[in-house]
């Protein structure tokens, strides 16, 4: 049970760092510092000060960022890497925490830290990830539709839906490892429709720019034939009567 808690957990929190990357980072020191996440003994760092003052600053900036048109477009190409980091470490945090084991209750990781990492990167790296990528495909058609001008509010509902997740897999750690598992097949869905949408759109515009370049150069070329077939008058072709003097 300790161990479908922490997948849960882990789940929610990498999620929740696919909408934004330091949000969560930041709730989950913050909920380390006051001792409402447990994790590994190698993360108690994440409750540190200089974690909490690092991770609020660039949450600051990373919020406002994406309250920029377009600024939030280069902001995706930050965010895409770094979002499967803290999605692994999110995950190994829970993984690796402490529980008491043996008849002394002697405290031991819950699961090896080989396996714990492994399961990080690759369940929490790819939630977040694919979380990720839902959220760049949600943005581009944002801005091809609206101009980039809903993509404030498309921010600021992205910033609002990672809070409650992160707040969530503190809390309520079954109920947010639930919802993941149920809406990420259908956020993945949604990205290959919003991606085959973009390139049929693509293909179309194509297309549109190879006829319009085809009509010019047929254009072109008939105007061409057309000035060809018309001799130029000049001087010496002028007749007259006293043409030959």
């Amino acid at each position: 049970m300790a161990i479908f808690w922490a997948l849960c957990a882990g789940l929610g929190l990498a999620a929740a760092c696919g909408l934004r990357v330091f949000l969560p980072l930041f709730v989950a020191a913050i909920a380390v510092r006051a001792d409402l996440l447990a994790v590994g003994e190698s993360f108690e760092w994440l409750g540190s000060n200089a974690a909490i003052v690092l991770f609020g600053t660039a949450t600051v900036v990373e919020v406002v960022g994406f309250l920029v048109p377009w600024v939030d477009h280069a902001l995706d190409l930050l965010a895409a890497p770094l979002a499967a980091v803290a999605g692994a470490v999110l995950m190994t945090s829970q993984l690796l925490m402490a529980v008491p084991a043996g008849a002394e209750g002697v405290a031991e990781p819950l699961l090896h830290p080989a396996l714990a990492w492994s399961l990080g990167i690759i369940v929490g790296a790819t939630t977040a990830s694919g979380v990720e990528a839902a959220s760049i495909a949600g943005r581009l058609s944002s801005s091809v539709l609206t101009i980039g001008w809903l993509n404030p509010i498309y921010g600021m509902v992205e910033t609002g839906l990672s809070l409650v997740v992160t707040l969530m897999a503190v809390w309520v750690p079954i109920v947010a490892g639930i919802l993941v598992l149920l809406f990420l097949p259908v956020l993945l869905i949604a990205v290959w429709r919003i991606l085959a949408w973009r390139s049929k759109q693509r293909r179309a515009h194509e297309e549109k720019l190879k006829n319009a370049r085809e009509r010019i150069a047929y254009a072109m070329s008939h105007h061409q034939e057309r000035s060809g077939a018309v001799p130029h008058s000049g001087p010496s072709d002028a007749g007259g009567p006293g043409a030959n003097g």
